[in-house]
């Protein structure tokens, strides 16, 4: 399935239309993960959770693009949207991770600011900052129990590239219930914190 709707401006990328290629790039990898081995029970009734619920509010988040853009609503976009909610609940995650993937090529993350990442010590040591002060607390003491359990940023930095791990990074602070739905952390803030999951060395709990 082609997706022919044209692609919205991206030459300044608010945070509305950020969060949505965000969420875009970042479905799109969980759908490929979707379709590989090694996962366990509990692990893929998660990760199906979770794209079950980012496909609900896809449509949601096109239209504040638009309207961050002032633009009207694209119905042929919006239509393709709500067709991957079927193809997801028919099973077809082969369909579903093609199309996201075409989609999240026509509506790219805006990285410039962003890549490449620096190994200066001084990124570095803000990255620790950061981590030590935001994410430890959960990320470094994550109950692996819980039906979510906060992933080891450490070990994700080591599997994802660059690309992959800011994108990972902007989808975190986003739309969470400790983020609420704006992006607290700058540019910098991104890039400080990914150089130190890269290359510095994890605190001692």
């Amino acid at each position: 399935m082609l997706f022919a709707a044209a692609a919205f401006s991206n030459a300044v990328a608010g945070e509305r239309t950020q969060r949505f290629a965000v969420e875009l790039a970042v479905l799109a990898n969980q759908s490929h993960r979707l379709l590989g081995a090694g996962l366990a029970p509990a692990q893929r009734e998660r990760l199906r959770a979770k794209v079950d619920s980012a496909l609900a509010v896809l449509p949601l988040l096109a239209r504040d693009c638009f309207e961050e853009q002032r633009r009207r609503d694209d119905p042929r976009l919006l239509a393709r949207l709500r067709r991957l909610q079927v193809v997801y609940k028919h099973g077809q995650f082969v369909t579903l991770a093609t199309d996201l993937d075409h989609l999240s090529r026509r509506y790219p993350v805006d990285m410039r600011g962003l890549l490449p990442l620096p190994s200066a010590p001084l990124a570095v040591r803000a990255g620790r900052a950061l981590y030590e002060n935001l994410c430890m607390a959960c990320h470094a003491f994550s109950d692996p129990k819980s039906p979510a359990p906060a992933p080891d940023l450490f070990a994700m930095a080591r599997m994802l590239s660059p690309t992959q791990l800011v994108v990972s990074l902007l989808s975190g602070v986003r739309g969470t219930p400790s983020t609420t739905l704006v992006n607290p952390l700058s540019n910098q803030n991104v890039i400080d914190l990914a150089a130190y999951l890269k290359d510095g060395i994890p605190p001692k709990p």
